[in-house]
């Protein structure tokens, strides 16, 4: 594979070799979603509007879908066959198989979406001043509950243990990082802790091994100088590990950032480098370099592929040029499509097949309670020997496995688990059987 350099003289690159897709795990990249602020315009008349996208991997084909009529947008989630966009003063949530609207709802100050348990929490900035956090319902995008007391501006979004974390950012000039803790089940705030000044710029945050990672990107304007806080979800300790770089493109405090295994992928003086969640240290400082150089050219979104160990960029100069770029997390180039103006969020719609077996039956996997609390169980109907089974939680680690030649059920307690969705495959003699289930 050609070893990518991003620079303006070949950065019209197109499709150099196909996605992959998953050939040896059970778990695939049906789509890419991507959402473009496109041309924005200050004053009317207004004629370029928020578009967005779908990129099919297996074909290389893109079309646009939909336009939503505002100037900017903010974020793109897919959970649940569901696409839910966040573009300025509005949320719109498609159907992720149809890509046909199904809800839309005007809204202001958007930050941020993530979708808990069929509830769309929403994070808010300025102009918002009191209610930094509200719960739609994730079917039909109607009020549950606004969120009080948090102090300020918020932006990233996870879920672990009983609790919703979020960044918080703060009033601007922005001065210090913060976590809110949120209880899911009244959606009051537990309470907000201060990570100091040194996690100022606090934006994406990320779940793993026990604790919460927040990026925390350099002030504009600021030193070249960032750093990344893990909190310890159960001593409820920090540690900011500061880093001498120029960490992300302030762009506005959009997703710029992803996760892989034991990896986080971040903006490092304008390219994309990676951070090991293990160690605490920074892993490679330039897997791909800063586009743009001396040119105002950024990478605008971008999020990694687990799956298949891909970054998928968009890049662009917010006024020519848009661009989304596909390599591998090694630095290597896959595959590249056009986008809009301004690509400043994208998804990956992931796929598990809910049943699949080579003996051509009906048979299944049984899991109940699902969302589970404690321990679930697992129940294999089928008449073939099963070989083993397997949970692996959303960022593709296997976190439980056992090989059971005489296997029919089981009993696996996921009382540890941190919330969220979570994937079991059953290895059978005649195929392989894989659906998912909630852990609450």
């Amino acid at each position: 594979m050609k070893k990518i350099t991003l620079s303006l003289s070949i950065i019209s690159f197109v499709c150099m070799l196909p996605w992959s897709g998953s050939a040896q795990k059970n778990e695939w990249v049906e789509q890419v979603i991507v959402a473009n602020g496109n041309k924005y315009e200050v004053t009317p008349p207004f004629d370029d509007y928020v578009t967005v996208q779908t990129y099919d991997p297996a074909t290389g084909i893109t079309s646009v879908f939909d336009e939503i009529k505002t100037q900017s947008v903010q974020d793109v989630v897919i959970a649940n066959y569901k696409i839910y966009v966040a573009a300025k003063d509005s949320i719109v949530v498609y159907d992720a198989n149809s890509l046909q609207r199904l809800a839309a709802v005007a809204d202001s100050g958007l930050s941020r979406l993530f979708v808990f348990n069929n509830r769309l929490i929403v994070t808010k900035k300025q102009p918002i001043k009191r209610f930094f956090v509200e719960i739609l319902d994730a079917s039909n995008l109607s009020l549950i509950a606004r969120v009080d007391n948090i102090s300020g501006d918020c932006k990233g979004v996870v879920s672990t243990e009983d609790s919703i974390y979020i960044a918080v950012s703060g009033k601007l000039p922005e001065t210090e990082g913060r976590l809110a803790v949120l209880n899911h089940t009244n959606w009051k705030l537990t309470r907000e802790i201060n990570f100091g000044t040194t996690a100022v710029g606090i934006n994406d945050i990320y779940s793993y091994g026990g604790f919460i990672f927040c990026i925390n990107e350099t002030p504009h304007g600021g030193t070249d100088v960032g750093s990344i806080t893990a909190y310890n979800i159960f001593s409820k300790t920090f540690t900011n590990y500061v880093i001498d770089f120029l960490v992300g493109n302030g762009n506005f405090g959009v997703k710029n950032s992803g996760i892989a295994g034991n990896m986080l992928y971040l903006t490092l003086d304008n390219g994309i480098g990676s951070f090991n969640l293990d160690t605490r240290m920074i892993a490679d400082s330039v897997i791909f370099p800063d586009p743009g150089f001396l040119i105002h050219i950024i990478y605008s979104s971008y999020t990694t592929d687990y799956v298949n160990s891909y970054l998928c960029m968009n890049i662009g100069n917010g006024s020519t040029l848009g661009l989304n770029v596909t390599g591998t997390t090694a630095g290597d180039s896959v595959t590249s499509f056009q986008t809009g103006l301004n690509a400043n969020a994208i998804a990956l719609d992931y796929r598990v097949p809910v049943a699949i077996d080579d003996s051509k039956t009906d048979e299944s996997i049984v899991l109940y309670p699902n969302p589970v609390e404690n321990r679930l169980r697992i129940i294999y109907p089928g008449n073939s020997p099963v070989t083993g089974i397997i949970i692996r939680d959303i960022t593709g680690r296997t976190i439980y496995q056992s090989h059971e030649p005489t296997f029919t059920g089981a009993w696996v307690d996921c009382s540890a688990y941190p919330s969220g969705l979570y994937f079991v495959t059953v290895k059978t003699d005649s195929g392989i059987i894989s659906t998912k289930f909630i852990k609450k």
